[in-house]
């Protein structure tokens, strides 16, 4: 039976792995210790918003909680370098029991920024356009006399103009679950293609790092083609040349048969589902494709109903009204 296997983590979860650092300090302790406890990758802009920890789905705390794993370690030094040092923390105790920075404002421990849409599209478009700056740089006739490894400098190169999106959103938290699926499936290209550069100056072996990178290509496109038709991201021309790679490889892999015996109408009453919880797939029309299998595993995946096996039956159906009433929709 499908469930939701992602155990909740809470703030209490962390602080009882920060509780041996913590249990002696004073009311300013407790809350810098938070503050240590949210990783840069997690924080936003402007267009950021402030949002309750536990509003967030078991999917989202989980990719928090793995961010602030890989932080453990730092932690654990910082706070005991803290605790060691005598003197002013620039906190001090509010006599209602409460904390507050000197001179300053603060958030309420139990919550964080996650970046908003807006701020995203703006920057994934910004990134993706210095990346097309960079590949501009040599023409295809040039590109065509070049040698492998000038080849394998270029693209390297190219890859490289979105290091800085990189790392400032792979462990990013969005509050839009489609938008942070996305987001990822993005990352996750970006990375393939580092990988293929370091592979290819580790090995030279251009056969197995072509295939790396062009399946980050892939990651990349897939995620584009979406942004680009149903949040209105503005690609130029590229956008063609994305749909065409999409498309040959959505042919590649085959009809879609996964829900073919299911009735139109619980396809439409899904689909529709879909859309109000943000998977958006356009107007619903009863034909369970393989976008509506690939928003159904996102919709699995992203909410913690595991296995995300693309498939409609009554259970899924129930899975999506029960967030889309938590949503009060």
């Amino acid at each position: 039976m499908k469930k939701n296997c992602y155990c909740p983590v809470r703030f209490a979860h962390l602080l009882r792995k920060a509780r041996p650092y913590i249990s002696k300090a004073k009311n300013w302790m407790f809350f810098l210790t938070l503050a240590f406890l949210i990783p840069a990758s997690l924080s936003a802009g402007a267009e950021g918003a402030w949002v309750d920890w536990d509003d967030l789905t078991d999917a989202q705390q989980k990719q928090a909680y793995q961010e602030l794993e890989s932080e453990n370690e730092a932690l654990k030094e910082e706070i005991a370098r803290l605790k060691a040092q005598p003197g002013d923390s620039g906190m001090e105790a509010d006599p209602e029991g409460e904390d507050r920075e000197t001179g300053g404002e603060t958030e309420s421990a139990g919550s964080f920024s996650v970046i908003g849409a807006d701020q995203f599209l703006s920057d994934i478009s910004a990134s993706f356009q210095k990346r097309q700056e960079a590949a501009r740089i040599k023409s295809e006739d040039e590109l065509s006399a070049m040698e492998l490894s000038e080849i394998w400098d270029f693209r390297i190169m190219v890859a490289e103009a979105e290091r800085d999106f990189y790392e400032e959103y792979h462990g990013a938290v969005l509050t839009d679950l489609n938008l942070q699926y996305l987001c990822s499936e993005y990352c996750q290209g970006l990375a393939k293609q580092f990988r293929a550069g370091d592979l290819w100056k580790r090995t030279s072996d251009s056969t197995e790092c072509d295939a790396l990178y062009t399946a980050g290509y892939y990651n990349r496109a897939y995620a584009l083609v979406e942004l680009s038709t149903y949040y209105n991201l503005q690609l130029e021309e590229e956008i063609e040349n994305l749909k065409r790679a999409v498309a040959e490889m959505d042919a590649s892999l085959g009809e879609e048969t996964r829900n073919l015996s299911v009735p139109s109408d619980l396809v439409l009453q899904v689909q529709t589902d879909l859309n109000d919880l943000g998977f958006l797939l356009g107007i619903p029309d009863g034909i369970a494709g393989r976008q509506t299998a690939s928003l159904i595993e996102r919709f699995q995946l992203m909410y913690g109903y595991l296995p995300a096996d693309g498939i409609i039956d009554e259970e899924l159906i129930s899975q999506m009204e029960r967030e889309i009433q938590k949503r009060g929709g």
